[in-house]
C-alpha cells in the first residue's frame, strides 16, 4: 500500500530500540526489494546533520530539521528504507509502513554491552525497550493501521540459560506428598528432621527436581522430558530461595523435532549448589516463548 499516489514506490520505517536489529533488517530488506536503505546514523554524521556530541550518552545531538530537510525530496520519490532508533519527528506522509523491532530485554542487554554502552546510556536503552517507547511513540506519530511491531523470537543454542526462581512452601510440600505418597516425617515433623541432623523440615527433593521439566515446558510447550540425573549435595528447607538453571550443552535436529542435552543445577539462597546433573529433552522448535 502506497500511501502518496505520486510515488510508485513505498516508503518504509524501520524503528526501536538501538540493538534490536535495525541496520540488520534494513539491509537485507533492501537487497531483497531493490529499495533504497538510508541509516539516519550514518547520514547525520556524514553530512553534519547535528548539534555537536552529547558527553553522556554519547552520541551526536541530531537536528531533526536538517535531516528532513536533506530527505524531503528523495523520500517524495518513494523507494525507501529509513533506518533510525526515532520516528516522532519525520513527516506522517512520508511513510506507508513503519515497523518497530522489539527484542528480549536480556538479549539487548547482552547486545549493547558488546557494543560499549555503559552508565546512562546502557540503562536509557534497556528501559526505552521495557516500557515500549518506541513502539508508543510510532502509535502516536503514524496511523495504527501501518504501524507494525516485529519481535524476533529467541532461538535455543548451545550455551543458552533458562532460569527461575521459587520458594517452597509448606503447602507445597503438602501437596507433593499427597501426589507421591511420601509421608516421610522429614518433611512434616520439624523435630524428627533435627534428630536425622537436619535443620528445619525438608523440601522433597524431586519437588525441587521438577523446577527442570517446568522450566523446560515454561519456554517450549508441547517439550518431551526424556532423561534425567540427579546429585543432591544440599537440603532444601521449607522457605528458601531456589534458582533452577538449565544450561544447553548440545542440540540435535532429529525428525523435525530437536534432541537438547542440558546441564542442570539448583542453587539455594543466592550461592548453595543443592542439587546437580544432566536432563534430556525433545523440543517441538528451538524458538523459545
Amino acid at each position: 500500500m502506497v500511501q502518496d499516489s505520486k510515488r510508485s514506490r513505498p516508503n518504509i520505517l524501520v524503528t526501536g530500540t538501538p540493538g534490536t536489529g535495525k541496520t540488520t533488517t534494513s539491509t537485507a530488506l533492501a537487497e531483497s526489494t531493490q529499495l533504497r536503505h538510508i541509516n539516519i546514523g550514518e547520514l547525520v554524521r556524514e553530512k553534519n546533520l547535528h548539534d555537536g556530541w552529547d558527553d553522556e550518552l554519547e552520541c551526536h545531538v541530531i537536528n531533526e530539521d536538517l535531516v528532513c530537510d536533506e530527505l524531503e525530496d528523495i523520500m517524495e520519490q518513494g523507494g525507501n528504507i529509513v533506518d533510525y532508533h526515532g520516528c516522532d519527528f519525520f513527516p506522517e506522509r512520508w511513510f506507508d509502513r513503519v515497523v518497530v523491532l522489539q527484542t528480549e530485554n536480556s538479549v539487548l542487554y547482552d547486545r549493547l554491552t558488546k557494543r560499549g554502552y555503559t552508565g546512562a546510556k546502557l540503562t536509557n536503552n534497556i528501559e526505552c525497550e521495557i516500557f515500549q517507547v518506541l513502539l508508543e511513540e510510532a502509535k502516536e506519530s503514524y496511523p495504527e493501521d501501518i504501524v507494525l511491531a516485529l519481535k524476533k523470537p529467541r532461538i535455543l543454542k548451545t550455551g543458552d540459560i533458562l532460569r527461575q526462581t521459587r520458594i517452597f512452601s509448606s503447602e507445597d510440600v503438602v501437596e507433593y506428598s499427597k501426589v507421591s505418597h511420601d509421608s516421610n516425617p522429614l518433611h512434616f515433623n520439624s523435630e524428627s528432621a533435627r534428630n536425622a541432623g537436619f535443620d528445619d523440615r525438608l523440601v522433597h527433593g524431586m519437588l525441587v527436581a521438577s523446577m527442570f521439566p517446568q522450566i523446560i515446558s515454561s519456554h517450549f510447550p508441547g517439550a518431551v522430558y526424556v532423561s534425567q540425573s540427579l546429585h543432591f549435595r544440599l537440603p532444601v528447607y521449607i522457605g528458601d530461595e531456589v534458582l533452577g538453571q538449565l544450561q544447553a550443552v548440545n542440540v540435535r535436529e532429529m525428525k523435525k523435532r530437536y534432541l537438547v542435552k542440558f546441564s542442570t543445577k539448583c542453587i539455594k539462597n543466592g550461592e548453595l549448589l543443592v542439587l546437580d546433573g544432566e536432563a534430556m529433552a525433545f523440543l517441538p522448535n528451538l524458538a523459545m516463548e
